[in-house]
């Protein structure tokens, strides 16, 4: 089952434009997905300029010298965004211009929003909009350090209770190694 998502960005109006994902919504990949890897107004407006999308990855663009890109799961490269119009040939899937609270609505499958303004990625969950856009890199934070762990770099999914305990020893060894050295 997907995660899905939208991606916006505030533009200079006060309206927003963005684009549909299917997978992978949650604050954990896809918001530190867009926090690690698309941090700035011109990386957001990048990833509007390709339209709807099937998966966010680390990188936008397929690198031509590694061969064929698209929607089959056999042609796809790593680490490489899959996109309904570029990589499976669908119309319409441009970004639009949305209402915030349209894509809480009550037949809405959206589960997170994401929305770049101000210079940051913020946030709100299916629902929450009345709450106000949370913060990404924030959450991302206290999700983690709630776990008793950093965030860990270049990691994006969801880690169950023997992976955190895992990723806590890794961390605290490091932890130890690094005070060792430092005597």
């Amino acid at each position: 089952m997907s995660t899905r998502s939208y991606i916006c960005v505030k533009q200079n109006d006060g309206s927003y434009k963005g684009v549909y994902c299917h997978w992978d919504g949650y604050l954990t990949y896809n918001g530190a997905m867009l926090l690690d890897h698309y941090n700035s107004l011109e990386k957001a407006n990048e990833i509007l300029a390709l339209g709807d999308i099937s998966s966010l990855k680390e990188n936008l663009y397929p690198d031509p010298a590694k061969g064929p890109h698209s929607f089959d799961y056999d042609k796809q490269q790593e680490g490489v965004t899959i996109v309904y119009g570029r990589d499976r040939g669908e119309k319409n899937t441009e970004a639009k211009t949305v209402d915030l609270e349209a894509l809480q609505s009550g037949d809405s499958w959206i589960d997170y929003i994401y929305v770049f303004e101000d210079g940051r990625w913020k946030y709100f969950e299916y629902g929450q909009l009345s709450e106000g856009l949370k913060d990404v890199e924030e959450d991302l934070y206290e999700y983690y350090a709630a776990k008793g762990v950093k965030r860990p770099e270049n990691f994006y999914g969801y880690l169950t209770d023997e992976g955190f305990e895992e990723l806590r020893l890794k961390q605290n060894q490091t932890l130890m190694q690094k005070s060792g050295l430092e005597m």
